[in-house]
């Protein structure tokens, strides 16, 4: 009987001490966290320079690559009556509507037909920041070779920055006639920490 009331005061000391526990205050708080990622917008912008010898004619014509961004991400440049030792220059721009910086990856084009009626294809680079200064390239000068990309490797277009790539085409002796021709540049970009 003894061993009885000991368990039964015992049993009765525990419920009283979990019922102190439950009647302890809690409170919690919910943590609600929003990440915004930023974005990689950058595209041609229509204002092509062209720079035509004599008789020759050029053209400058903008797609859009189908993402649904409603850029101008494609440029066509042709250029039509071209003879052996003229010369065609385009500049094209492309502007970074980034939310961050950017680099060059590569440059990279597309040309239909046969050009090797024409000498090297000259090219460079440019970039300028959002008020229109020139920046430097690792060279240490304003000018850098899309071709070369040891040039590229370092050097950001800023947010709201642009770039100008230049390309010079200069016909040979073989150009032939009554040839038009499409040159496609490809602008690779990516961002500025990668």
């Amino acid at each position: 009987m003894k061993k009885t009331r000991f368990i039964a005061l015992a049993l009765i000391v525990a419920v009283a001490l979990m019922g102190a526990g439950y009647a302890a205050w809690t409170d919690s708080i919910e943590i609600n966290t929003t990440v915004n990622t930023g974005q990689l917008d950058v595209h041609f912008v229509d204002e092509a320079i062209l720079v035509l010898d004599d008789y020759v004619t050029g053209d400058v014509g903008y797609a859009q690559d189908g993402s649904g961004d409603n850029d101008w991400d494609i440029a066509n440049v042709t250029f039509s009556n071209m003879y052996p030792g003229a010369v065609a220059k385009v500049t094209l721009k492309i502007a970074n509507n980034s939310t961050i910086p950017v680099k060059m990856n590569r440059i990279q084009d597309t040309r239909d037909g046969d050009w090797t009626h024409f000498n090297q294809i000259g090219a460079s680079l440019r970039f300028f920041d959002k008020d229109g200064t020139p920046l430097e390239f690792d060279n240490t000068t304003t000018y850098a070779n899309p071709w070369e990309p040891a040039h590229l490797v370092n050097t950001e277009l800023p947010v709201g920055g642009y770039a100008t790539l230049s390309f010079t085409f200069t016909a040979n002796d073989s150009v032939q006639e009554n040839k038009t021709y499409t040159f496609r540049p490809e602008a690779v970009f990516k961002q500025f920490n990668k």
